[in-house]
């Protein structure tokens, strides 16, 4: 890890070597300083004479060329075998590419983009992991502007097939090969948020690519004593870490970000998960650090499984050099701690789904709800629990709003719990209407329904708003 000094092998330049090369009008050698200047005119160059010196810088040029070619080419290769090795390291295995190719569509070149990162928990005697950290990102490469969002992994979610669990549930319950797909589908319906990329990385793997660096400079907020977290440490020697700006290398990088032995344990710890992230993007896209970035990828490449394509990571990496730490917005879904679950406060999650999705700041002074005329917004309402003049009791809220309401009609099952406000395209939308209503939770369609407004509501079991039975 530490550098090696080298003796130089210049070699001293001597007088000889000059006067070896140098010139004279009239010759060198005995012959020439014999001569008595102005006895012997030197003849002009004949055209034989200029026919050669073309020959020799055409056959320099092609030398030239030659060398250049070469040099390119091997650079070529190289960058080929180096695309061609790291990415057979990350490729999810086949089952589980084929199963997120189904539920994360690929950005637009140059436009915003969302990766939803894990840190994975393999348990003793399981095969399959649980999600220890769970980050939903979104980077802007335009603006060089990135959003990290923590979700607790107790939080209380829907899991797709599954029913209610703690979300860090969903990669065990969808298996060696449908778990990070399963991941994604859960995340996306609970944020409303559609997902690019899926990144799983392996905590203890990390470590090299902090080592990497350097080491990863970060303003260590509170002493950490902690023996489990520093398990990965042979003799715990990573257990302590002192309060004040640190320069962490890979064992006590580790231990930061997996500490729980706090007074709120999760939520402190996906705090300082954040800061490290942060710290990370910013140490790893500075002037001195952007060469490091296809190392870097190498490295990372061995703890890592994901969907993005080599030439996407080091790409992104370089299009975020320089990034400002005013530009890295961190934040939690708060929730409530009600046995064995974390229970979300909606209404802040909305808030923070907005700034979001807006890219605006998740401060809350920096967030304005951004509000569309509600005549411009037409809605579909449909009675999803059997409750008598429902949706038409939803409509009623609606209309004297300004909504264009659709059609008001029954869905196919009476099977929903709770009241779902659903979007194709623009969650901003579902979450203006959203609020408007007495209840509603927003969520993406990802094509699971079928409707031709903007937004479709979906009155489950816990509406409490009016019921109109015509």
């Amino acid at each position: 890890m530490g550098r090696h000094s080298a003796k130089s092998n210049l070699g001293g330049r001597t007088g000889k070597g000059r006067a070896g090369s140098s010139r004279s009008g009239s010759g060198s050698g005995a012959v020439g300083r014999n001569r008595k200047r102005g006895l012997v005119e030197e003849s002009p160059p004949l055209p034989i004479h200029k026919v050669r010196r073309k020959e020799m810088l055409k056959r320099g040029a092609i030398a030239g060329g030659i060398v250049l070619a070469l040099i390119v080419a091997t650079g070529a290769i190289w960058a080929w075998q180096f695309v061609r090795s790291v990415q057979a390291e990350i490729d999810a295995p086949a089952g589980v590419s084929e199963s997120l190719s189904l539920v994360v569509d690929a950005p637009k070149r140059r436009e915003p983009f969302t990766i939803l990162l894990l840190g994975s928990d393999v348990r003793p005697k399981e095969e399959v992991a649980r999600a220890d950290t769970i980050i939903v990102a979104k980077v802007d490469p335009k603006t060089k502007e990135v959003w990290l969002l923590s979700i607790p992994r107790d939080t209380k979610v829907n899991i797709p097939g599954h029913g209610t669990a703690k979300i860090n549930s969903a990669t065990f319950y969808g298996g060696v090969d449908g778990g990070p797909a399963l991941m994604v589908e859960t995340v996306e319906e609970f944020l409303g948020v559609d997902i690019n990329y899926y990144m799983e990385l392996d905590f203890n793997g990390f470590q090299t690519v902090v080592d990497a660096m350097g080491g990863i400079w970060i303003d260590v907020d509170t002493e950490i004593d902690d023996w489990k977290a520093a398990s990965h440490s042979p003799g715990h020697r990573a257990q302590y870490i002192a309060p004040g700006n640190q320069l962490l290398d890979g064992e006590h990088a580790l231990t930061y970000v997996r500490s729980r032995d706090f007074i709120d344990a999760d939520f402190t710890r996906m705090r300082h998960q954040q800061e490290f992230f942060k710290a990370l993007a910013q140490q790893a896209t500075s002037t001195e650090n952007i060469l490091k970035v296809p190392g870097l990828v190498r490295e990372m490449s061995k703890s890592l499984m994901t969907n993005m394509r080599v030439t996407d990571l080091i790409e992104s990496a370089q299009a975020m050099k320089g990034i400002s730490a005013d530009n890295l917005y961190t934040a939690t879904v708060m929730g409530e701690w009600i046995s064995p679950y974390v229970v979300t406060d909606e209404e802040e999650k909305n808030r923070l789904m907005n700034a979001f999705q807006s890219g605006y700041s998740f401060d809350a002074t920096e967030t304005p709800v951004v509000q569309r005329d509600a005549s411009t917004i037409s809605v579909t309402v449909r009675n999803g629990a059997g409750i008598a003049g429902s949706a038409s009791g939803a409509a009623s809220v609606l209309e004297p709003l300004g909504y264009e309401i659709g059609e008001i009609g029954n869905a196919n099952q009476f099977v929903y719990p709770e009241t779902f406000v659903i979007y194709k395209d623009d969650i901003l939308l579902a979450n203006q209407v959203a609020a408007d209503l007495p209840i509603g939770k927003v969520v993406a369609s990802r094509g699971m329904y079928t409707f031709s407004t903007d937004i479709l509501v979906v009155i489950g079991e816990d509406w409490i708003g009016p019921k109109i039975v015509e």
